[in-house]
């Protein structure tokens, strides 16, 4: 069963879905003519960031999880968010004035804390 939920993410336009599934079968079907990756999911992975850019020029920041994580997973899966923001906008990270990076770590780590609260 896949449990998802998803938000506006504010100032930086597009959406972010977290994703909680036992397995990757149900979110590769649904993702896979919409993403930009070139292979599925493996069940290797725990826990994974990817993008869905559509058309209409809409971006889908997806985190997806197999297991309810600990905070170190969803810190870890942030940063690759956060990067993949920075990416699509064209944005430079500024190493002396990092509060851009910080406020979208920040708000990624609630909106999947949040979400996870609600699971158990």
């Amino acid at each position: 069963m896949m449990k998802s939920k998803t938000i506006k993410i504010p100032i930086f336009f597009g959406n972010l879905t977290i994703i909680y599934s036992e397995g990757w079968d149900e979110v590769n079907k649904r993702y896979e003519k919409q993403t930009d990756w070139l292979t599925p999911l493996e069940n290797l992975s725990e826990a994974c960031v990817f993008t869905a850019h559509y058309k209409s020029g809409y971006t889908q920041y997806v985190v997806a999880f197999k297991r309810i994580p600990k905070g170190f997973v969803i810190a870890h899966e942030c940063v690759h968010l956060v990067n993949r923001i920075f990416q699509d906008r064209r944005l430079v990270l500024d190493m002396y004035n990092d509060e851009t990076q910080a406020y979208l770590t920040g708000w990624f780590f609630e909106q999947i804390d949040n979400f996870f609260k609600n699971q158990k």
